[in-house]
């Protein structure tokens, strides 16, 4: 059967309703980036978005997670968010912990080493560097959403899914439609559905046409970091 927009912009603004779509101003959450990923072929259909976020309930290295948002008509399981969505993918590296013990937010020290995917990352969060990328604390003292997004953008590919992690989601012979690096994000805080909002009506329409000329978007991407304040504050 063949793909409507009606069909992928109704499990969308169901699952937001649900609160199973991408929010990025989750006050719980501290956006870092983000990633959009559509598959198609005709009759079936899936879309995966990636917010990489810092949660302070998670702490330390625990609370840096890429979670996968899955959509889709193809899918062995329900749409939306499931533990095993949550990926991990940095811890310690040879300088010691790198966060305190007490809280596992602030940073032990402001320049040392990590380790991103098992490769060892060195940072500098010196108040040069942090205002060489752009990046005003969030708190008097150094924190984990300070040091994850001083790291982009060159770790950024390494805090995105890989190939074969985005494909035990969905069946492997799905055929990659778009793929979006930014994107006009639906203000889902303030109750704007994805049905309304450009983006992902024109998402609809690339999945139901097969064709990525079909998205052609007027309005500025609003997926920075920067572009939501409200994430992570409670």
């Amino acid at each position: 059967m063949a793909i409507t927009e009606k069909e992928v912009l109704d499990q969308l603004d169901q699952c937001s309703a649900d609160y199973a779509f991408p929010m990025l101003d989750n006050g719980y959450v501290y956006p870092i980036t983000q990633r959009l990923n559509c598959y198609g072929d005709g009759s079936r259909w899936a879309i995966i978005i990636e917010a990489v976020g810092y949660s302070v309930r998670g702490g330390d290295h625990y609370g840096m997670t890429n979670c996968l948002h899955v959509y889709g008509n193809c899918l062995d399981r329900d749409p939306g968010v499931i533990n095993e969505d949550f990926l991990g993918m940095t811890d310690d590296g040879p300088d010691g912990p790198t966060f305190d013990e007490d809280c596992g937010w602030y940073l032990t020290q402001e320049a040392g080493t990590l380790t991103v995917r098992g490769e060892v990352v060195s940072f500098d969060l010196s108040a040069s560097a942090l205002e060489a990328k752009g990046i005003t604390m969030v708190e008097d003292r150094l924190s984990a959403a300070d040091l994850f997004r001083s790291l982009l953008p060159e770790c950024r590919g390494q805090f995105l899914a890989t190939e074969d992690e985005l494909r035990q989601r969905i069946p492997k012979d799905l055929p990659l439609l778009l793929r979006l690096d930014e994107w006009y994000h639906p203000d889902v805080a303030n109750c704007e559905k994805p049905s309304a909002n450009e983006t992902f009506q024109q998402i609809a329409s690339v999945l139901v046409s097969g064709n990525a000329a079909a998205f052609v978007p007027t309005r500025h991407p609003n997926t920075h970091w920067k572009n939501w304040p409200g994430g992570g504050i409670l």
